[in-house]
């Protein structure tokens, strides 16, 4: 796991997860935040879109997440099955949602994004009462202007709270709400290549849209979470989250053609709602046996995902024989109305987990983790005249066994063996079997690996294999069929070095090596292959050295370098690896005897254009800056 604080959040002045992936050594920075608004990543070779929040996982795309309300961020690597339940077999992201403090919080931070986005952000927090029995947290930002792309306009708002109620000694209750509006005009388009060479990237200083495409999003979240220490024994803590995204958009999807122009679908999307709940309760104790210590957890978890959306939900419109500089031009279609039909729930999904776990103590060396979930998948599609269209109800057992040997004090070594339950993907609108709910899946990891610390540097390697079944569109377009087909076997190494080298200069690097596979496909064509999208090497280094003799002045900068990899399944359409560096600086100082930090971040300094996915193009350079004050 890699921890991002909000310190480093603040000092790379990052108003989204975009800055966060390229900054950590094992993550492929995926589809930008002005796609879809949501942090979207390639962990081991594998897409995540989903995540948790304060350790209460979701099945939703995570829409509404704002840097803002963020404690930490926390970048777990390969299966979280056993922790989570079913989900993300790569890895996945849990976001830390700021808490109440025990000194008082009066933090105005005021600066601008990149563009002309200038942003506004007051995190305020502290104890209520003169004994500290009840504490809150609220941060409240706002952002509104153009992008550093050319006709993109982003505007945000964010109110987000939490309070914290002592309720005795032994027993703490936290609740936490928030709400976000979204709204950005010229969303980024993505591309598509069937059998036709892509050129090494377009401009990615443009959209290559039209400024009449959007994607409006408003999120409103609600949570509570309990921990009661029973006795010195006996721990329990519970936990319920609550998310409602209501989305509509217009996305603009070329497709380029042997004569080199391009077909352009155009999807428009009527305002549909996405809910999600999730929820745990676990008993944690520590006991003895025969001189063996335990730490078992037992307990339940779960979440449930509803997608309600209008009878004619969405229009799907082509277009043919237009340049690239025609497709921002392309004027807004007239189509039959859409949202005019009352919402339905057009898909219903439950994840059931029942968790036991025992964290097992031999003595000063050894130690294993030994637990498994039972985890039940139940989803359901169902189509506009209320007929169910696919459905499924399993349930599997997954286990985990980890063995950790410590041979000295700052040394760790271990092997594990996890499985997980993932659920199927449920087809988006576009494709020929749209709302089709493919079969679930269960995946497999072994792993080897060795943690320490030099010094005040902390280090980590691993050897891993991951197989997991293959999904994809069987043309590579998204007017396919979106099948399910063979097996991905990912083999990779990773490495990563993280502290203070001196007084000075602390990094943040690493990288990672893969072998990416398609094994035992239907499809002669795609065994052997590279699954698409997927980077198979990454090098990164982030670093911050405060300048002695000036102080307050701290200089920072990285180089960030993904490796080539292909945009079809086929593997003949190759995407140019590439390398992109930041450089920043920050000063803290006094204005009129108030703590003041400024910062500075440019990120792409070179402007490089490149592909972030075989779908869509990568981030200009950025120039951030801001400036917060501690009151």
């Amino acid at each position: 796991m890699t921890v991002i604080t909000s310190s480093l959040i603040e000092n790379t002045v990052a108003g989204d997860m975009d800055q966060i992936y390229k900054i950590n050594p094992l993550t492929q920075n995926s589809a930008p935040s002005t796609v879809y608004d949501t942090p979207y990543a390639v962990i081991r070779g594998f897409h995540t879109q989903q995540g948790i929040v304060d350790g209460v996982r979701l099945s939703s795309a995570l829409y509404g997440i704002s840097m803002e309300e963020m404690e930490r961020v926390e970048i777990i690597n390969g299966l979280s099955g056993f922790l989570y339940g079913a989900g993300n077999v790569g890895g996945t992201t849990n976001f830390v949602l700021k808490r109440p403090t025990e000194k008082r919080v009066t933090n105005v931070t005021l600066g601008n994004y990149g563009g002309d986005q200038y942003f506004a952000h007051v995190d305020l927090g502290g104890p209520i009462d003169s004994d500290g029995k009840f504490g809150y947290r609220f941060n409240a930002a706002y952002q509104d202007g153009d992008t550093e792309k050319d006709n993109q306009h982003l505007k945000k708002s964010l109110i987000s709270g939490a309070f914290d109620w002592h309720v005795t000694d032994d027993f703490l209750l936290q609740l936490e709400a928030g709400h976000r509006d979204y709204q950005l005009d010229g969303a980024d388009s993505r591309f598509y290549f069937t059998g036709i060479k892509r050129p090494s990237s377009y401009d990615n200083d443009k959209t290559h849209t039209p400024t009449w495409s959007y994607n409006d999003v408003k999120t409103d979240r609600y949570g509570v979470n309990g921990q009661w220490t029973i006795n010195e024994h006996l721990t329990a803590r519970a936990a319920y989250l609550y998310k409602q995204d209501d989305r509509e958009s217009i996305y603009t999807y070329p497709l380029l053609q042997s004569n080199n122009t391009f077909n352009v679908g155009v999807s428009n999307v009527a305002p549909n709602q996405m809910t999600a709940q999730g929820a745990y309760g676990y008993l944690d104790t520590n006991f003895h046996t025969f001189g063996i210590q335990h730490t078992l957890t037992v307990g339940i978890s779960g979440d449930k995902y509803e997608v309600r959306q209008h009878g004619d939900s969405s229009s799907y419109v082509v277009f043919s024989g237009y340049d690239l500089r025609g497709i921002a031009s392309l004027q807004q279609p007239v189509t039959p109305p859409i949202g005019t039909k009352p919402l339905y729930t057009a898909s219903k999904a439950e994840n059931r987990n029942i968790v036991v776990g025992d964290d097992i103590s031999f003595g000063e060396h050894w130690s294993a983790l030994i637990g498994f979930n039972r985890s039940t998948l139940e989803n359901k599609s169902i189509n506009a005249s209320g007929v169910t269209t696919a459905d499924y109800d399993k349930s599997d057992i997954t286990p985990t066994l980890s063995i950790i040997y410590k041979p000295v004090e700052n040394l760790s070594v271990y092997a594990s063996y996890m499985e997980a339950m993932e659920q199927g993907t449920i087809v988006g609108s576009t494709y020929k079997n749209r709302d089709e709910v493919l079969d679930p899946m269960i995946s497999k990891q072994y792993e080897i690996g060795a943690k320490g610390s030099l010094g005040n540097v902390a280090l980590t390697s691993a050897l891993f294999c991951i197989e997991k079944a293959n999904q994809y569109s069987d043309d590579g377009t998204p007017t396919g069929t979106y099948v399910q087909d063979g097996l991905q076997v990912h083999e990779g190494i990773e490495l990563t070095a993280t502290g203070k080298l001196s007084d000075n200069l602390t990094i943040v690097a690493g990288g990672v090596w893969m072998d990416l596979t398609i094994k035992k496909s239907n499809n002669p064509a795609l065994e052997g292959k590279m699954p698409s999208g997927v980077a198979d090497k990454m090098a990164k280094l982030y670093a911050e050295y405060s300048v002695p003799g000036v102080n307050g002045l701290t200089l920072s900068g990285g180089a960030f370098y993904t490796g080539s990899y292909y945009g079809d399944g086929l593997n003949t359409d190759d995407i140019k690896d590439f390398v992109v560096g930041d450089i920043g600086a920050r000063y803290a100082t006094k204005i009129y005897n108030t703590p003041a930090t400024v910062r500075l971040n440019v990120t792409n300094i070179a402007n490089v254009d490149y592909w972030a996915t075989n779908y869509s193009l990568g981030i200009p350079r950025t120039v951030a800056l801001s400036i917060g004050m501690s009151f």
